[in-house]
């Protein structure tokens, strides 16, 4: 038995082993691809061109429009022939470019179209004059004006020599520019317009047989590859930037369409027969004329464009088929990770269950200023506060083994959470489409943070998508609603207060009003009993009774001048009974006995009587604050004069002043 189980045991790792190494000799068969036409949403099945956009989306180019692919569906762009400018230098067939600042570039037969990516608007280009347009491998933009050739982000000119002919390419190569010319030549510059060499890759001859078009691929090993056609067919070439060699690998009295490389160095060329397979060090050809389609067919002609995606995957354009796409990968087994990098592109913003558009108003608001794949924030209403997300990836290969990780910091801000075609809720369908919904979001901000991976085990940090959203408060629960409250609970509290002080003040006046009737009736009363005596004489009772002295010549002489050094010193704070008793010659407590011996008042009395009754004759005369009057009168704190003055008067200044 257990010698059996050994034997089986070696079988199966046999066959692993030999399955594993004869992988990649399936992929480079390519026995199947998959189709995407009019029936997938693709604008027309005759494809022109092909490229692929920062984050992975696919640019296809057709007849009609050109159609973006973002891994579920098709949004097609209209081509208004009406919006282009002239490129009077340049005569070939479609070229596509779609630079670092989101725009796709169109050439053709002469005309240059813009299109915007974030509005998914065409743009107009009349005000741009220039012979042809460039785009290099670094996404940098090259304008050619004569024989200047100008990098738009930078400034910096390249002077061209006038022999070459006209520029047909620009390639940025290791910190070089390499500029292709029609008759054949190669010059190479230093970005700040420096020329290092000018290299012929063939005679006068071939120069006027290839002179048509060019299209240039850089290699991962030191070479740039080129495809010309001419009235003489075509070429293949490659150029060595270290050797600055040419090398002529191939050429055709037919017409040879388009050229893209591997990561490994294996070069796809369209033919009309189908497409080529070169490997460039062994100069093995391999030519695909047949491809099976998954409904079984076979399609032998029309492969009009090939393009290799960042994943590897191949895409070749057809004249009437649409576009076909296999991956090396394909043969795959389905339980082996990928290891594909692969990016989240949000593809629909859901509002209430209903997309969103760019430009178009939602309760008199444009949510969309760009398409999703670039929206990075959101503003809503309050009562907008049910959304949905929907992401998917370019995992063409094995979509249900996409991945994702996403957080939101409404919920549970520092917890990642990880979905698959398999997880519970299915919010991962089979095609790797992650649909999130989000429902009766509270007032407030959110931050949405995605990532996406064929492998759970291995996530690229750097390849997070985040959606920044606001979900505003409702007018009433605004700032400014709260501004309006504290405005209204103020004035309300000063309307109590300022009725409260009206009530206390009234009270006060009528108190005052009592108190001066009542002294009223008490002079009155002294007054008749003044008149009693003198018609009755005095009593013996007002006989006995201790009357107070005259006081004499020299005690008034020293009220007066006790009275005047006080008044010569009334804005003086400091002015005290020590400067006093010093300025009559005097010590203190001869000056404490004589003037509660002639003003029944102690000196600090006195003084303090000298300057109220000064105040008061200040407040009658008006035009002073009491604050001022306080000063002048040599009282440090308005709160301590307001109190002695009510006691000396028997109200507050401001009262005296109303009287």
């Amino acid at each position: 038995m257990t010698k059996r189980y050994q034997i089986m045991k070696t079988c199966l790792l046999t066959i692993c082993l030999y399955l594993f190494i004869s992988a990649p000799l399936w992929a480079k068969e390519e026995s199947s691809f998959y189709a995407l036409n009019r029936q997938n949403g693709l604008s027309s099945n005759c494809v022109l061109q092909m490229t692929q956009l920062n984050d992975g989306r696919m640019v296809i180019v057709t007849d009609v429009a050109i159609d973006i692919y973002d891994g579920q569906r098709f949004s097609s762009l209209a081509i208004d022939t009406t919006r282009w400018t002239h490129l009077p230098a340049y005569n070939g067939a479609t070229h596509i470019f779609a630079d670092k600042h989101d725009r796709l570039w169109m050439k053709q037969w002469g005309r240059l179209f813009c299109f915007n990516l974030r509005t998914m608007q065409q743009e107009k280009a009349d005000e741009w004059h220039y012979d042809d347009f460039f785009i290099d491998q670094e996404g940098e933009t090259w304008v050619l004006k004569g024989r200047q050739l100008q990098n738009e982000s930078s400034g910096h000119t390249i002077r061209l020599p006038e022999e070459p002919g006209g520029v047909q390419d620009v390639v940025s190569y290791g910190g070089d520019i390499y500029i292709f010319f029609e008759s054949g030549i190669l010059a190479a510059y230093k970005p700040s317009g420096k020329m290092l060499f000018l290299s012929a890759a063939y005679d006068d001859n071939d120069s006027q047989r290839y002179r048509w078009t060019s299209l240039v691929v850089s290699g991962p090993d030191k070479h740039l590859y080129q495809v010309r056609t001419g009235p003489g067919g075509s070429i293949l070439q490659s150029f060595d930037v270290v050797t600055h060699q040419w090398k002529q690998m191939m050429t055709s009295e037919k017409v040879m369409h388009t050229l893209t490389l591997t990561p490994t160095g294996i070069l796809y060329l369209t033919t009309p027969e189908g497409y080529l397979r070169i490997n460039p060090a062994t100069e093995d050809k391999d030519v695909i004329s047949e491809l099976h389609l998954p409904d079984g067919s076979k399609l032998s002609t029309g492969v009009n464009v090939v393009f290799l995606d960042r994943e590897g995957g191949i895409w070749l354009g057809t004249y009437n088929s649409g576009v076909l796409y296999t991956s090396p990968l394909s043969g795959l087994f389905d339980t082996h990770p990928l290891n594909i990098k692969v990016h989240p592109i949000l593809t629909t913003i859901y509002l209430h269950g209903l997309p969103l558009q760019v430009g178009v108003e939602y309760d008199g608001m444009k949510l969309l200023e760009v398409t999703p794949p670039y929206t990075e924030h959101l503003t809503f209403n309050h009562q907008q506060n049910s959304l949905a997300f929907q992401f998917s990836t370019m995992n063409y290969v094995r979509p249900r083994s996409t991945c994702y990780r996403y957080r939101f910091s409404g919920n549970d801000s520092d917890q990642w959470h990880t979905l698959s075609a398999d997880s519970i809720g299915r919010l991962v369908d089979d095609k790797g489409v992650f649909y999130l919904p989000l429902v009766g979001l509270s007032p407030g901000n959110y931050t949405l943070e995605v990532m996406a991976s064929t492998n759970p085990d291995r996530w690229d940090t750097a390849e997070i998508r985040r959606i920044n959203f606001t979900i505003n408060h409702p007018w009433w629960q605004s700032p400014l609603a709260y501004l309006l409250y504290a405005l209204v609970v103020g004035g309300i509290v000063a309307l109590l207060f300022w009725t409260y002080r009206q009530r206390l003040q009234r009270r006060n006046r009528e108190a005052m009003l009592l108190l001066r009737i009542q002294n009223l009736v008490e002079q009155v009363n002294q007054y008749q009993h003044t008149e009693a005596m003198v018609v009755l004489g005095p009593s013996s009772e007002t006989e006995q009774s201790d009357e107070e002295p005259e006081p004499t010549p020299q005690e008034k002489e020293f009220m007066a001048l006790a009275t005047q050094l006080v008044e010569q010193h009334l804005t003086t704070p400091q002015y005290g009974v020590e400067q006093l008793a010093a300025d009559l010659c005097m010590e203190r407590t001869g000056l404490y006995k004589k003037l509660t011996a002639l003003m029944q008042q102690s000196p600090v009395a006195f003084i303090r009587s000298i300057r109220l009754h000064r105040a008061a004759e200040l407040l009658r005369q008006g035009g002073q604050t009491i604050a001022e009057v306080a000063e002048r009168t040599g009282f440090n704190s308005t709160s301590y004069f307001s109190k002695c003055f009510q006691k000396e008067f028997g109200c507050k200044p401001s009262e005296y002043t109303e009287q």
